[in-house]
């Protein structure tokens, strides 16, 4: 089978490697599509993401979807079928740790990650993954949307963490693929006025599509001034920072009223954030990190299959696989309209 193997910043290589049989509890799965991550541009862009970079060769994606092709020893038969299309859950935790066993699996001690070395990602033809960490779906979704379920997954934790209530006026910074995402999970929160600021028009337009009010391109105003414009001077009541915090999360504890939330969700490339601790500590504020999704698939699922957020739509550019440094080339220069790069490594 074919698999792409990034070989250090810029260097992505497709190379012929042998097929993998499914162990004791896995499955193998037929990749129907992965998504490029802004976490991925990153160890694309700059060989590391948040500070773990690859000492080997390593498959990006875990932004993925696939039909089951064959069943391991144990794989329960009945939940499980071959041909079956299933979302790809990337953290596997062990189930065992503190948190796993007081209910943030997503905070587990031993988590395996695809995609985040040393574990290989789903950028590939086949991929053998654990069977509990498989999400059957239903009829009605497709590979892409299903590929798509997991930066919803992390859209809904954010918002969920954002706790914004019916009326509240909400800031969200950053329309990529995820920011897009929370503006329209706070839409049918109730927020009663949602401000999405970008750099790129394109995106702002999507933005309003998902159910912004407001909108604001950063290079040509001045979020705050605009949002405090917008707000009579009270700032909005929940700021969430959705790009690479690069002075943007500085700009969500101004624009953010006194007693607000802010909830990071972007990972910066320096791996240092900075605010004015003197807005944040005046105003009492409260600041949050948002870290992947927890128990997030079956609800993201109930969202897609209803129709009340649409997934495909952010599948701007698909590319096949030997084309993938085309698509991490459109992702991490913003070309030609991109929202999220998809590879379907079967073309």
């Amino acid at each position: 089978m074919k698999a792409s193997f990034l070989h250090g910043p810029l260097d992505l290589r497709v190379a012929e490697i042998e097929d993998q049989e499914p162990g004791p509890g896995e499955v193998v799965l037929e990749v129907g599509a992965v998504g490029v991550c802004g976490s991925d541009l990153h160890t694309y862009t700059l060989g590391n993401v948040g500070g773990i970079a690859p000492k080997e060769p390593l498959t990006l994606g875990h932004e993925a979807a696939g039909a089951i092709i064959a069943l391991g020893p144990g794989v329960d038969r009945e939940r499980y079928k071959i041909g079956q299309l299933v979302a790809i859950d990337p953290a596997t935790p062990c189930g065992e740790c503190e948190p796993c066993q007081t209910g943030d699996p997503h905070l587990c001690l031993r988590l395996k990650f695809i995609g985040l070395y040393p574990f290989q990602g789903a950028m590939r033809e086949h991929f053998v993954h654990e069977a509990r960490s498989c999400v059957p779906l239903p009829d009605g979704i497709t590979p892409i949307g299903a590929a798509m379920l997991e930066p919803l997954g992390v859209a809904l934790h954010a918002a969920r963490l954002a706790a914004v209530r019916v009326g509240d006026d909400v800031l969200i910074i950053g329309c990529g693929g995820i920011g897009l995402l929370i503006v329209r999970l706070i839409r049918l929160a109730g927020a009663r006025r949602i401000v999405a600021v970008d750099k790129y028009d394109w995106r702002l337009d999507l933005a309003a599509n998902y159910g912004a009010d407001v909108l604001i391109n950063a290079d040509q105003a001045d979020p705050v001034a605009e949002i405090m414009r917008h707000t009579n001077g009270r700032g909005v009541d929940v700021a969430l920072e959705a790009a690479w915090v690069e002075g943007t999360a500085s700009q969500c504890v101004d624009a953010a009223r006194m007693g607000g939330r802010v909830v990071i969700v972007g990972i910066p490339a320096e791996d240092v954030l900075t605010v004015r601790a003197s807005a944040a500590r005046r105003k009492e504020l409260t600041i949050l990190y948002s870290r992947r999704m927890k128990h997030a698939y079956p609800p993201a699922i109930a969202l897609a299959a209803s129709g009340k957020v649409e997934l495909d739509g952010l599948a701007t550019h698909v590319y096949p696989l030997d084309r993938v440094n085309e698509a991490f080339d459109v992702a991490s220069t913003y070309k030609d309209g991109v929202v999220r790069a998809v590879v379907v490594p079967k073309g």
